[in-house]
């Protein structure tokens, strides 16, 4: 009695192969992968950047309330009312001068230019923010006692000090005043509906991608039906073909996140600088923002292997002899 022959037994390739196969399959297939990668990177680079920007906002509204309230604001307070005081009691000295002053006939007429390297009165105070007396008061009392022209650059170097911290107090409502200027809502009802209505913006926009992806990845099964049926005819498993195809989306997902994000933190503080400049970089939550990088890069990766999965599905559910009667 004749013996029967052995079963043949199907060889499951290991995963290096199918890595192999699915980065030729990229590069073979270079125009169709590089339009899923450049649907996955202006998805993930809007909510890259809605997310950055969210956060600058954020960082920059924490600081308007909470600043004010700092031990700095309090210090800075303390230097603007002492340089009030000083610059007042100055003042005084100087107009009581100016009260007893009696150019000489023979006196040199004080120039401002010539003491102020070039500026004239009105420079100077554009510069420091106000003069201690009138200009002519000044040039009065300078003509009868040059002398005092010390004890006048003191009192501007007060006064420019005295602007300075009023700038650096004023910074708060400065802020506000660009934010409200670009339309960024400061008010908590105006942020919660904002909020809201930004989310359903990233929604939409993830959802767009999600489907481009999935119509890019069932063409690309409808190009390969003669591959596939090859494949499966030489032995390739159900496992093996998914395995391909969510490889394939895997390595293009990865690609599309990594450059998504790059391109999304770009234009996000680029934005926020030329809006806001350098308070864009001092009050940014650099946590939250590397938060928000670690969840765009969970979702680029979730969008690209989830819009992968039908197709690959479908393309381990076909029939050999079906997907070899396709016309290439």
């Amino acid at each position: 009695m004749p013996s029967k022959p052995p079963p043949t037994r199907q060889i499951a390739l290991p995963l290096s192969k199918a890595i192999e196969i699915s980065w030729k399959s990229i590069r073979l297939r270079l125009s169709r992968s590089m339009l899923v990668t450049s649907a996955i990177i202006l998805a993930l680079a809007f909510l890259c950047s809605i997310l950055t920007t969210e956060t600058v906002v954020d960082g920059m509204r924490g600081w308007t309330q909470t600043w004010p309230q700092s031990k700095e604001y309090a210090d800075l307070k303390h230097q603007r009312d002492q340089a009030d005081i000083d610059f007042n009691a100055g003042v005084s000295v100087l107009r009581f001068e100016v009260d007893n002053a009696k150019p000489a006939k023979d006196a040199k007429k004080f120039v401002a230019k010539d003491a102020f390297n070039g500026e004239d009165w009105d420079a100077v105070r554009a510069r420091v923010g106000t003069l201690p007396l009138p200009a002519g008061d000044l040039d009065k009392l300078l003509t009868a006692k040059p002398e005092k022209l010390a004890d006048v650059k003191k009192l501007l170097e007060t006064a420019q000090t005295r602007k300075d911290i009023r700038a650096s107090l004023n910074r708060p409502e400065d802020l506000k005043a660009a934010m409200t200027s670009h339309g960024v809502p400061t008010e908590p009802a105006e942020i919660a509906s904002n909020k809201i209505q930004t989310r359903w913006v990233i929604g939409l926009a993830l959802l767009v991608a999600f489907v481009g992806i999935l119509n890019a990845m069932l063409m690309s099964v409808t190009e390969r039906f003669r591959e596939i049926g090859t494949m499966k005819c030489l032995g390739a498993l159900d496992s093996f073909i998914i395995k391909l195809f969510l490889l394939e989306s895997l390595f293009q997902g990865t690609v599309g996140t990594i450059l998504g994000i790059i391109v999304g933190l770009a234009v996000s503080f680029g934005m926020a600088t030329l809006s806001y400049g350098g308070a864009a970089f001092y009050h940014v939550l650099w946590s939250e923002v590397w938060l928000n990088v670690g969840v765009t890069l969970v979702v680029g990766m979730l969008l690209s292997v989830g819009g992968a999965i039908l197709p690959a599905a479908q393309a381990a559910r076909m029939h050999p002899i079906e997907a070899m009667r396709v016309e290439a």
